[in-house]
């Protein structure tokens, strides 16, 4: 049974951060150790007056990962939310020794900026990641198009300009996945589109059903998942320099989650940030889907094109 550290955000009602990536894990046979940010009563969707809770320092971070250096014969890191520059500064002091220690050990790293444009995390937790992406000691990246950019250091505003970002990033990192892209990079808004990359290999552009309502948390599932499906691809019985990188099932078993999630709420409800009614109807339905994390049926085609196709 692989281990598992994941440090990110708590809530104690719904599904996000540590609360979604864990139960679907558990169901694919990791055993996970939870490092929690902050703890929450409910997620930040619900309009911050309706938030009660902490955030966990770095002090009280750093005593646990104390705690945890006489345990740490895990297979695999999982970093998410971390709400300011100290709790950044404390994982990656933390992860990079437990990863130098351990060289085998898979590391993804969530760089959780923000989105649209706007940072919801303070200015300076950018160098922290970008100090981090560039140490070559993390393996996996998920960030969307605009925390992409941070990274980068520029915008992005055609197709040929996010081929330079991930040439750029792959020198240090050797896979790239784009949870999110600009509709406007593809003058379609009724699809969600994700870019993987992997170092020496021609990236592919993956194209899902935009869902009309909001959900919190998906990141969190798909960056759990996908960490699931990467450590199977580099434990499988071919080279890891030579298996491609498809996440066809990945965004799948996301599709069913969202799809069970739906069938499980009122209908005629769309939820929206800070209605704290609607938010709650929305929550990831992460118990009932718990037969999808493990189906082995066929997998739903996602994929659109190569990037280089253009």
């Amino acid at each position: 049974m692989p281990r598992l550290l994941a440090t990110q955000s708590h809530v104690v009602h719904g599904f996000v951060g540590n609360k979604a990536a864990t139960f679907p894990l558990q169901c694919k046979g990791w055993d996970v150790d939870c490092l929690n940010s902050v703890q929450f009563s409910n997620h930040t969707g619900y309009g911050m007056e309706r938030v009660f809770g902490t955030c966990t320092s770095a002090q009280e971070l750093q005593l646990v990962f104390d705690g945890l250096k006489v345990l740490s014969d895990y297979d695999a890191m999982l970093s998410g939310y971390l709400p300011n520059q100290e709790s950044v500064a404390c994982m990656a002091k933390n992860y990079k020794e437990l990863k130098m220690k351990q060289p085998n050990l898979i590391w993804l790293l969530d760089p959780v900026m923000g989105d649209n444009g706007q940072l919801y995390v303070s200015k300076d937790v950018i160098p922290e990641y970008k100090s981090l992406v560039q140490s070559s000691l993390v393996d996996v990246i998920t960030p969307n198009q605009f925390e992409l950019e941070i990274l980068y250091g520029r915008e992005i505003h055609s197709l040929r300009e996010l081929q330079s970002a991930l040439h750029t990033l792959h020198k240090t990192v050797p896979i790239i996945v784009v949870t999110s892209c600009s509709p406007e990079l593809f003058n379609d808004s009724e699809h969600l589109y994700c870019v993987a990359s992997k170092r020496g290999q021609t990236p592919t552009i993956y194209r899902v059903p935009i869902i009309d309502s909001y959900f919190t948390g998906v990141g969190d599932l798909f960056s759990a998942l996908l960490l699931d499906t990467i450590y199977n691809m580099q434990k499988g019985p071919k080279s890891k320099d030579v298996v491609s990188l498809d996440i066809n099932h990945v965004l799948g078993i996301v599709q069913k989650v969202l799809a069970v999630t739906l069938e499980n709420s009122p209908t005629n409800i769309k939820a929206a940030m800070g209605s704290p009614l609607t938010m709650k109807e929305m929550e990831l339905r992460i118990i009932e889907s718990r037969d999808w994390y493990v189906f082995a049926g066929p997998t739903d085609n996602f994929v659109y094109r190569q990037l280089d196709a253009i």
